[in-house]
């Protein structure tokens, strides 16, 4: 049972490793795997009679931490993600009680974050905080197969973790339902395709291991160290040459296309206007096409990469609620 006691909960941070008290509380597909690094600088200086290194010639430091968190991505409140996800996040104007918010390919500068991990002893019950400091979204994926939901798996780096700080009070948002298959729809080129699967990954390439000479092991804050990579796939029918003729096409033009996946919400949070999550890969390039082998239906499994195209963001994720503040 005390697996069942546990949460997750996150905050922005006004500087980079300064912790704050956690406020924002997710629900996720198990506890989160983050863990403490520790690095060992050990001394094998040689001396008379000793052919093992010695117990007090070593150093502890701390490397921080680091690790995944998996969530079924909520109608209410998520919108919070996407400047951490992607470095932009734009709050629109309200329409019928909802706002839709967009995370746009920008500067990961000074976006950090505090988390809090609330792990239950065994037998007791009783919950320790992991409170962890500095987080940066390393790379994240979102996906969703058919009879599942949109799920969201986030890859996070700390400066440091502690045990000290007390558990913040949890507080869920309330009516907050999630996206399922059912509301999922996808265009490629324009086109309505009926899918089997997608996801959608990027890797922000922070350098996170960015510790110096200065009386002190914690890093300092990641940087980019290089251009992003943004990476799709869809399983789909074998219904004609257009995916294929994409994926072999002479020239780059041919080569390129349009995917935007949206995912509708099941129920109403206010006015007249359901949830809505819609990613958008203006200049999708069709890099595989596998065809199936077995003896059931033609199928094709089809992945590439997300490109620039000059103007738009490489990737857009638009999430309207009802929550008017991200």
């Amino acid at each position: 049972m005390t697996v069942l006691n546990t949460q997750f909960s996150t905050v922005d941070e006004s500087a980079y490793g300064t912790p704050v008290t956690t406020t924002r509380f997710w629900e996720t597909n198990g506890v989160p795997d983050f863990a403490p690094e520790y690095g060992r600088s050990q001394s094998e200086g040689l001396r008379t009679g000793t052919r093992v290194a010695r117990s007090d010639r070593f150093v502890p430091y701390n490397m921080g931490g680091g690790g995944t968190v998996e969530m079924d991505v909520p109608t209410i409140g998520w919108s919070w993600w996407l400047k951490h996800l992607l470095g932009t996040s734009a709050t629109g104007v309200a329409a019928d009680s909802n706002t839709t918010h967009t995370g746009t390919v920008g500067s990961l500068a000074g976006d950090s974050f505090t988390a809090q991990v609330g792990r239950a002893f065994h037998p007791s019950g009783t919950m320790q905080p992991f409170t962890y400091h500095g987080g940066k979204v390393t790379s994240f994926e979102l996906s969703t197969d058919v009879e599942g939901l949109l799920v969201a798996s986030i890859d996070c780096d700390f400066e440091d973790v502690d045990t000290a700080t007390g558990l913040a009070a949890a507080s869920y948002a309330a009516g907050a339902a999630v996206f399922a298959w059912t509301g999922a729809a996808v265009t490629i080129g324009g086109a309505s395709m009926e899918l089997s699967n997608f996801s959608v990954s990027v890797d922000n390439n922070l350098k996170t291991d960015r510790r110096y000479l200065r009386a002190s092991a914690l890093k300092k804050e990641p940087v980019e160290a290089g251009m992003r990579s943004i990476e799709w796939s869809a399983d789909l029918d074998f219904v004609d040459l257009t995916q294929y003729n994409r994926f072999v096409s002479a020239t780059a033009a041919g080569s390129l296309a349009e995917i935007v996946a949206t995912w509708t919400g099941p129920i109403i949070h206010a006015g007249a206007t359901l949830p809505q999550i819609v990613v958008t890969l203006p200049a999708a390039r069709f890099d595989t096409v596998d065809m199936s082998t077995g003896a059931d239906p033609m199928t094709q499994s089809v992945s590439g990469v997300g490109l620039f195209d000059g103007t738009n963001s490489p990737i857009t994720i638009s999430y309207r609620s009802s929550n008017a503040v991200a």
